[in-house]
């Protein structure tokens, strides 16, 4: 292929070389349908295709994101019901789903299988272009919204899954603040509206408008189709060309992106969220001070402003952060860089503030910024933002996420405005800017013209209402009532009949010929022998040493642990508290922001943590460990490893002002992210029921706030106590005696891996403390934690080991077959919740959870009929086969070299062999319909006792609070 050919109906544009992702970068555009082309040529197996549209709201009805998630409810060739479940649950795919952006929508898959990838791509493309909602009111009515209601004398309410979804979204007040944050600085163009949908407005949107929303954007003239990986792309061209684009015809589409007029000057606004009425309010109030900063167009200033959020705000070195955190004005200092959009916004955010601070704050930050500009920004400080920006550049590693899709979503940045898609792809250049940038006054002007003499700005007041959740909640029962008072007798019958439809449509099975549409891959397609976890056992001077030897292209992973049963049982709260403030704070000989500093120079980062193992098949086992984790250029081990004996061996925590600063900033991070992490909140308080293990970790969660709050209630007088405390847990956790230490990197290497670290653990304290033991009052507590979420996240749980049940690798089989059978069709079809999930784990944990869910107590009878949906289940050959290929490809989800490792490792300590990996491999394999049948007796003895948690709304959870135990305040 050469720039000029045509190949089956396409244009080369242009042809260059994407060095930086080791790739060829081609350009192409489909003649007939006007399709643009972007194909990132490598070698990497994991191939990812998307189709992405640009999508432009222009009002609150989430109509782009509802328009999402319907296009995969079935289509011309997949008559089905769901596609999409039917892929997740028979696919191997490596990425599978869907996402709405402000101005966007991309339609994503990656898959190491071939077939399986051609599979993806042909029911995603069928999808966006003949999509089954075009003729089907009932997939707006389930995915969007419609009235609810049964009998005629029942009450109208509104219910569908994007509307469950974004009232759990916008509960968090971050989340609405960020919303508003945008309406404020684009009140004229599409960025001023929620794309994912508001759900005051979301009842608006009607089915000419779903319908007339896809018809104007769902076309090839405004699509955007890109291929990663190693294929044969000629195939793949004649396939798009034959198959979709040749059926087209080019048209003019308008789906242009205004620009915001600037602003003549700083607009402010004072807006309110809903708090619990019993909520103290005092200090919950939000400020905000945001610019518009230019186009994303310019990819050097995109780097730039990410560097300068990074230096300014987001290190404990960071000039802009320390300067309010000095001033009171609240608990703790957020930002964020958004520029996956045309014209990015450059946010600070104080939480646990007071409304009127506002202008303090204001005058501080522009003050501040004036004298960073005037006298310029710490050299150190900038090179260190550089050194680490450049570190996550250079390693790729997205953890599960495939990096080829990473790469797409980032090239839409500038192919989106009809920008050169490989631009944003190519960072040397970018970065050799910044670091000339050190010299010639580069970030000091970037200050002064985004910031300084910017006009396009909101300063914003977002405070708590007791009143406001209540007003709501009145004024939509009211207009429903309203509603319902207009509609006349047959009226009022025929939404009773349209319910029964759509549910009788929800509870209808696909027909055995609409499912065999879905292309399947073959159980022999997937490989019988377990990927191994590489780890060998060394010994280095009596420290053992967990040596996984993996390609990490120059980096070494490094994990120590240091074994935490030395701390008493009433002192584990400090032990969390040590892992949270160690390495932000002075040192002997160094102040913390030299510290952050010299870890951003240095290393691609430290984490502190403290996590506990189980034993394979030893519910009331549980081995707490310290962990230190980091990663670091193999050359820069030595100041790795000086930094951190400096860290753990000298910390002061004695220093008021900064541990105080602290305490208040892990108080808020946990108010903060209550609402988003509630389900793992009801996770945790479940296992803290129920196993040590569990009750051990759940010290870290909800009961780590009233422990943060009882410090901060006399914090003088409490100083020396915690002072005392933490330095007294760092010299007994930090010795050489109590010491595992996990190493990722290439064998040829360990050697002087070896000795630098043995130097490190030479300096280690020699003491022993003896060990301690833990007698936790188990019970099931059953909590109603009550907060101002609009819904809830209900959780149920057991440990099935201690009921007498083994576990068997079949339980991941039942995981795929619950969450994309029973609960997508019982609790997010019908019941109209975003999700619903289930895990069973080796050391016995069994939980059920639902996500964004609308309902209580009807989920918790869905869980509860599990057991009689497994005795009558009833999958044919090719369906059992199906949840199995599901089933594995989260099993073979590709590792990072840190993931390998860390995987490895973690096995290890929980004694898990290669053996038993194999073992639940087979199982899985060799999984039947009888098997998942045998498992509802196991299902059925959890399920019996009855151990329930739920966060949720404080209405709701009252009105059935005779099914907890205990209902509280979250907080």
């Amino acid at each position: 292929m050469k720039v000029n050919d045509h190949i089956h109906g396409f244009k080369i544009i242009n042809r260059s070389e994407s060095k930086e992702t080791s790739s060829i970068a081609w350009t192409m555009e489909h003649e007939k349908s006007g399709a643009r082309l972007f194909f990132l040529q490598n070698d990497d197996d994991n191939k990812v295709f998307s189709i992405s549209f640009r999508t432009p709201p222009f009002d609150d009805t989430g109509v782009a994101h509802i328009v999402e998630h319907s296009t995969l409810c079935g289509s011309r060739k997949y008559p089905l019901k769901e596609p999409f479940v039917e892929l997740v649950k028979g696919s191997l795919n490596t990425f599978l789903n869907a996402m709405t952006y402000p101005d966007k929508t991309m339609y994503p898959v990656a898959s190491r299988n071939d077939k399986d990838f051609q599979n993806l791509m042909d029911v995603y493309l069928d999808a966006v272009f003949y999509p089954a909602m075009l003729e089907n009111p009932q997939i707006l009515m389930q995915e969007g919204w419609h009235y609810e209601i049964d009998s005629a004398d029942a009450p109208l309410v509104y219910s569908g899954v994007v509307y469950n979804e974004m009232k759990g979204a916008l509960s968090a007040p971050d989340d609405l603040l960020e919303s508003r944050i945008m309406a404020a600085l684009y009140p004229d163009t599409t960025y001023g509206y929620e794309s994912g949908g508001d759900p005051e407005a979301i009842p608006q949107l009607t089915y000419e408008m779903f319908k007339n929303f896809h018809q104007r954007y769902y076309h090839p003239s405004n699509s955007y189709i890109y291929l990663y990986g190693d294929m044969d792309i000629e195939e793949k061209l004649a396939y798009l060309d034959e198959e979709y684009l040749s059926h087209f015809d080019r048209i003019v589409i308008d789906s242009h992106i205004e620009k915001q007029t600037p602003f003549a000057g700083l607009q402010r606004q004072a807006l309110e969220y809903p708090a619990s009425p019993d909520e103290d309010t005092a200090e919950k109030t939000f400020l905000s001070l945001n610019w518009v900063t230019g186009e994303s167009l310019n990819p050097v200033d995109m780097m730039g402003l990410e560097i300068l959020e990074h230096a300014l705000l987001r290190t404990p070195a960071a000039p802009l952060r320390k300067a309010l955190i000095d001033a009171q004005l609240g608990k703790d200092v957020d930002s964020s860089f958004e520029d996956d959009m045309l014209q990015p916004f450059f946010s600070i955010v104080i939480s646990n503030s007071e409304a009127d601070r506002v202008d303090k704050f204001y005058s501080i930050v522009q003050d501040t910024l004036q004298q960073l500009a005037d006298k310029g920004i710490d050299r150190t400080l900038l090179e260190a933002s550089i050194n680490l920006l450049e570190f996550r550049l250079r390693e790729s590693d997205f953890g599960s996420a495939p990096k080829g899709l990473i790469y797409g979503i980032r090239v839409m940045k500038t192919w989106l405005y009809d920008g050169a898609p490989e631009s944003v792809l190519g960072y040397e250049e970018a970065i050799k800017a910044m670091k000339e940038g050190l010299d010639n006054g580069y970030f000091e002007e970037l200050i002064r013209r985004y910031f300084l003499n910017n006009n396009h700005a909101a300063l914003i007041t977002m405070a708590p209402s007791k009143t406001m959740a209540a007003e709501r909640e009145k004024k939509q029962v009211e207009e429903l009532a309203a509603c319902k008072e207009k509609l006349s007798p047959a009226e009022i019958q025929q939404l009773i009949a349209d319910n029964k439809a759509l549910k009788e449509r929800q509870q209808s099975e696909d027909s055995e010929e609409a499912l065999k549409t879905i292309p399947l891959l073959k159980l022999s397609d997937i490989r019988r022998k377990a990927y191994e976890l590489p780890l060998e056992e060394k010994d280095l001077n009596g420290t053992k040493i967990l040596f996984s030897d993996v390609e990490t292209s120059g980096i070494t992973y490094l994990s120590v642990l240091f074994d935490a049963q030395v701390v008493a049982q009433e002192d584990i709260p400090y032990a969390f508290l040590l892992s949270e403030l160690i390495g932000n704070v002075d040192t002997e000989t160094s102040t913390y922001g030299e510290l952050a500093n010299r870890k951003n120079l240095h290393t691609g980062g430290i984490t502190y943590d403290m996590v506990t193992y189980t034993k394979m098949n030893e519910p009331d086992s549980s081995t707490p460990k310290f962990k230190v984790k980091a990663k670091v250029l193999r050359e820069k081990m030595p100041q790795l490893l000086e930094l951190l004996q400096e860290i753990l061996m000298s910390s002061k925590f004695s220093d008021e002002k900064r541990m105080r600063e602290l305490l208040e900033q892990e108080q808020a991070t946990i108010e903060l992210n209550l609402q988003r992490s509630a389900h793992q909140v009801v996770s945790a308080r479940l296992a803290g029921y129920l196993t040590p293990a569990g009750r051990y970790a759940d010290e870290g969660g909800l009961p780590f706030y009233p422990f943060i709050k009882g410090l901060l209630s006399d914090f003088p007088a409490n100083l020396p106590t915690i002072s005392a405390k933490l330095s007294e847990l760092a010299k007994m956790l930090f010795t050489r005696n109590n010491l595992i230490v996990s190493v990722t990197d290439r064998a040829a290497h360990y050697d002087e891996f070896a000795a630098e670290f043995d130097k490190f653990q030479q300096k280690l304290g020699t003491e022993t403390y003896p060990v301690q033991e833990y007698h936790w009052d188990l019970q099931a507590k059953n909590e109603g934690l009550t907060s101002s979420s609009r819904v809830q996240y209900v959780g149920k749980g057991a440990n099935f080991l201690k009921l007498g049940h083994a576990f068997t690798g079949t339980m991941h089989v039942l995981e795929t077959i619950l969450r994309y059978d029973y609960f997508w069709t019982k609790i997010r079809v019908q019941g109209g919740a975003y999700g619903a999930f289930t895990s069973f784990n080796r050391n016995g944990m069994m939980y059920f959870g639902s996500y964004r869910d609308p309902n209580l107590t009807e989920t918790l009878a869905v869980f509860d009929g599990t057991a009689d949906y497994l005795r009558n289940f009833a999958a044919s050959e090719r369906e059992m086969d199906k949840y199995i290929i599901g089933t594995m490809s989260n099993i073979d989800t590709p590792l990072t070299p840190q993931m390998k490792g860390s995987a490895a490792a973690t096995c290890w300590l929980r004694g898990i062999t290669e053996a038993d990996r194999q073992k639940s491999r087979d199982e899985i394999l060799d999984t039947r319909q009888k098997d998942v049948q045998k498992l509802a007796d196991m299902v059925k003895d959890c399920m019996e006792q009855n151990v329930i948690c739920v966060f949720g709304g404080q209405e709701k959870i009252n009105e059935h609070k005779e099914v907890f135990g205990e209902v509280r305040p979250a907080l």
